[in-house]
């Protein structure tokens, strides 16, 4: 897939942005309107936050020339139809029994209504998911207006996802409307699988390997669950009349096979159209999301542990480009679209604010691998910045992590969160090397 500013403007990008118009304010005001703890309660389902970020202004003489990034593609509908099919089917189950509650006639009755089109919809992205990427876009021009002037250019690239490409799209639409001047290009193939997704299993030659690394806690996520909300029934009896026969022999107390899809749809729900949502306020108590947050959190990190490896090959790409970039002289962006499940283990590999950091008691661990920092449209960026003029002096750079300033402690700063280069790709260098064999030293 090629696409060049004049055919960045093809009928399905129209399709995109007359839908987010049609939303109107109402799609403006969500993130506003949901609660923080509860959007970070959220997890991968939270919403990004669109509000305006502190900027610590860069070192005298200094201006930024270039940008390599990492995003995720932005508000979706459910990745999997389980999400809504899981829970209809029990609610099917109970209605044919008589065993709903009134709370659950209504959730049955709207979740059947929901399905009948948004089975069609799982994966896709959704309005408030193009407009994420296009306050993205605008966001990273603004700030950085040099590294998106005359002469500059972007090179996007994007996993084969649907909801990836459209959220690519999205931000190069974006880019070419509030910085004509930047020639932009977007790509998407099995050659960009080493900078997008490359832990996809069994469709990448590519794949890095890399020795084994044995997950550190023995808890399954449902005996976690278990043990975390022993009373878990009594949020299926605002459902269910009587909430063990719903579960009827489903895995371990119904955690894999009932709340783990459960809690998705009630999180994911914030980020489609408003006129399409389902009411599910009032299925889960604050507390009660909380903990399911943290077992999802927990779900998550023994997911994503062992993708340290394949996803390697993108702080590789991100070190290859930037150097290639910064000795050529040439200004502008390499922006790549993937996952969230690849920022987070970007974020492990590169240890950014500790996120490689494996406690010792698995009940701490969400204060340091952290779902959250990985909502819809979740972005790394590394602006670079080199001095003005002809002068001499070393390439700064400084991590956002959603716009957010962002540091990585074991590394010396220069001023503020201001690194050299040098010393940020010795250390990127030395964290791939715990998890990737180099030079057939296996």
């Amino acid at each position: 897939m090629k696409i060049y500013r004049p055919l960045l403007i093809a009928a399905v990008v129209w399709t995109c942005m007359l839908a987010v118009q049609a939303c109107g304010d109402r799609q403006k005001e969500l993130p506003a309107a949901v609660d923080a703890e509860w959007n970070k309660d959220a997890g991968l389902d939270g919403l990004y936050d669109m509000s305006p970020k502190a900027s610590t202004p860069a070192p005298r003489g200094y201006e930024a020339v270039y940008i390599s990034h990492y995003g995720r593609h932005g508000s979706r509908y459910a990745y999997t139809p389980k999400t809504y099919r899981i829970p209809l089917e029990l609610l099917r189950e109970g209605a044919a029994e008589d065993n709903l509650t009134p709370r659950g006639k209504k959730l049955y009755e709207d979740l059947e209504a929901f399905w009948e089109k948004g089975q069609y919809l799982v994966g896709d992205l959704s309005p408030l998911g193009w407009q994420q990427h296009q306050y993205i876009a605008e966001t990273m021009v603004k700030s950085f207006p040099k590294a998106f002037g005359k002469g500059s250019s972007v090179d996007a690239c994007s996993s084969a996802a649907v909801r990836s490409i459209m959220s690519m799209t999205s931000c190069c639409t974006a880019i070419s409307r509030v910085a004509p001047k930047c020639e932009v290009y977007a790509h998407s193939g099995i050659m960009d699988i080493q900078a997008t997704r490359p832990n996809h299993g069994g469709v990448n030659p590519f794949r890095y390997v890399g020795p084994d690394q044995p997950l550190p806690f023995d808890e399954t996520p449902e005996e976690f669950f278990v043990r975390l909300m022993p009373d878990y029934s009594k949020i299926l009896a605002r459902i269910f009349k009587d909430p063990g026969a719903c579960i009827k022999g489903r895995r371990l107390n119904g955690y894999g096979g009932i709340f783990f899809y459960y809690y998705m749809l009630v999180a994911g729900m914030q980020s489609i159209p408003a006129e399409q949502q389902i009411d599910v306020s009032g299925l889960v108590t604050p507390d009660e999301f909380k903990i399911l947050s943290e077992v999802d959190n927990y779900e998550r990190f023994r997911e994503f542990f062992n993708y340290k490896t394949p996803c390697s090959s993108i702080v590789d790409d991100m070190i290859a480009k930037a150097d290639a970039r910064l000795e050529a002289g040439s200004r502008g962006a390499d922006l790549r679209f993937g996952h969230d499940h690849v920022l987070l283990t970007l974020l492990m590999i590169m240890d950014i604010e500790d996120f490689g950091h494996v406690p010792e008691d698995v009940d701490s661990l969400d204060e340091w691998f952290r779902c959250y920092c990985s909502p819809m449209a979740a972005n790394i960026q590394f602006v670079f910045y080199t001095p003005r003029g002809k002068r001499s002096g070393d390439v700064l750079v400084k991590i956002l992590l959603n716009g957010e300033e962002v540091r990585i402690k074991q590394v010396e700063t220069v001023s503020g969160p201001y690194y050299k280069w040098e010393d940020v790709k010795a250390w990127f260098n030395s964290r791939t090397a715990l998890f990737v064999y180099r030079n057939n030293n296996q």
